[in-house]
């Protein structure tokens, strides 16, 4: 299975996929493009990646997605839907940039997503243990929440539709329960 982790910033994804990992060791991960880019990508002062270094995440995890074929079983930190989130919740982003963004890479996302077969989102929860680190911006891990869980939930960029579209699943905000979601929904029989 091919299985994205999304969320907003310090919602517990490396925590679940470092958890997952030493349950289901046959899986490759594929860590989230920042960590790949980091050097690479210039951020602004509390709103994450300028729109160029959001287009660069973008652009790598999709080739990144993209390589995986179908039957692999591949954990992905971040799906490419939350680079969209990320450009428009980005108050630092000018509106003309932020309409162009989306206009460019809706339609690299949408053909992208026939490469997963779920998407578990972590919500940004006051009930689960993981909060904004000091240097991170509260309200703006919200708004990029928000974001997250219209375009996966809601499907407010109508990303969803064709032939293969993945399972798209909400964690619950505890660390185990979604881990033995995760490994129900993973297990051999299991069909997302």
């Amino acid at each position: 299975m091919r299985l994205a982790i999304a969320g907003s910033q310090s919602t517990g994804k490396s925590t679940l996929i470092a958890a997952f990992l030493a349950k289901r060791p046959q899986y490759a991960h594929e860590p989230e493009a920042f960590e790949t880019l980091g050097d690479d990508i210039d951020l602004s002062a509390s709103e994450g990646p300028d729109v160029e270094g959001l287009a660069a995440l973008l652009e790598h995890t999709v080739s990144v997605v993209q390589g995986h074929p179908p039957g692999a079983s591949v954990i992905f930190e971040r799906s490419p839907v939350d680079y969209l989130a990320y450009a428009a919740a980005s108050r630092s982003i000018a509106p003309s940039e932020r309409a162009a963004f989306m206009r460019e890479y809706l339609p690299l996302v949408r053909g992208s997503l026939r490469y997963l077969d779920l998407i578990v989102l972590l919500p940004v929860s006051a009930r689960g243990p993981f909060r904004s680190r000091p240097n991170e911006d509260a309200l703006f891990r919200r708004r990029v929440d928000d974001r997250i869980r219209r375009a996966l939930l809601d499907d407010d960029y109508d990303l969803f539709g064709g032939d293969h579209v993945p399972l798209v699943v909400e964690g619950s905000p505890l660390p185990d329960q979604q881990l033995a979601e995760l490994i129900r929904r993973t297990a051999p029989e299991a069909e997302p």
